[in-house]
């Protein structure tokens, strides 16, 4: 029998997965507080999608990457991936930002049953490792299947916009997003990058989806991948993704350092100094798997 709190969780899916059909599958949001010549937008299955866009500045001019921030995140996320939006484009990159696609969402049971349900019809993640319900097999894959189907239709008129920009093209993805492109790429469902940069990659509770329709694990999707690919730790990343860096490591350290390099940042990723360390670690490897 159903307990009031599964009754409450099976409502929040739904109406999660009723969301994934609409254009909120991305999140609303307005950037009136940005300049009106970064935000343009591309077209999801008739629906504008709003994109953040810088071009290069100054001479340097090696090519593209496109930036996509945690599901919980927009185009413009407070911190690190607004920063590197901006910071990357003196060193010859254009960036070209996207709101993720949302992921799942976590209630707090320690809130009115009244509240839960209004949250829920408004978005489908919150901020922070909360603890998270346990969903079926059913529910996770349905989910994963919607947010792979969103990404792999937005990157066809993402590629035609980075096509204005000459050059390389790098992808520069963090936290769950990272999981689910890293299986896009493996499943070659959207082109491959020239660079590949995750920042915390990680899935969360695939044990819980039926082992036939399990993936490989980032660390073996990653082996397979012949394009250079830049692995950041941080030591506040989410639980999952420091608990499978050295899986990630173990697995690819055959690769030349050409094709996989793993770097355990010292600092957090919620200051300005991480940013740094970071994003030179970024330019860094970029400079020599690309030959620049």
């Amino acid at each position: 029998m159903l307990t009031r709190r599964d009754l409450i969780l099976v409502i929040l899916f739904s109406a999660a997965i009723n969301l994934l059909h609409s254009p909120s599958v991305y999140g609303k949001t307005d950037y009136d507080y940005l300049p009106q010549d970064e935000v343009t937008s591309i077209e999801v299955e008739g629906q504008p999608l709003p994109v953040l866009v810088r071009p290069w500045e100054g001479k340097l001019r090696l090519g593209s990457v496109i930036i996509i921030g945690p599901s919980d995140s927009n185009a413009d996320a407070a911190g690190f991936i607004s920063h590197l939006r901006k910071s990357l484009n003196p060193e010859g990159w254009a960036s070209i930002s996207l709101t993720p696609p949302k992921g799942l969402y976590r209630p707090s049971f320690a809130t009115g049953a009244e509240e839960i349900a209004k949250a829920g019809s408004e978005q489908l993640s919150v901020s922070g490792y909360q603890p998270t319900p346990l969903y079926n097999s059913a529910q996770l894959l349905e989910l994963r299947n919607f947010q792979q189907e969103a990404l792999t239709k937005s990157f066809t008129p993402l590629e035609a916009l980075s096509d204005s920009y000459t050059g390389l093209k790098m992808y520069l993805v963090s936290d769950d997003s990272a999981g689910i492109l890293v299986s896009l790429l493996f499943d070659k469902k959207i082109p491959a990058p020239d660079v590949l940069v995750l920042i915390n990659p990680y899935r969360e509770h695939e044990e819980l989806i039926d082992e036939p329709s399990r993936r490989k694990s980032i660390a073996q999707q990653l082996l397979m991948q012949t394009f250079p690919v830049l692995d950041l730790q941080s030591p506040n990343g989410h639980p999952v993704s420091l608990a499978n860096a050295h899986q990630r490591q173990a697995v690819n350290q055959l690769k030349s350092p050409r094709l996989y390099r793993q770097y355990r940042l010292n600092l957090r990723l919620d200051n300005p100094s991480g940013w740094e360390e970071a994003q030179n670690y970024i330019e860094g490897f970029a400079r020599i798997a690309t030959g620049n």
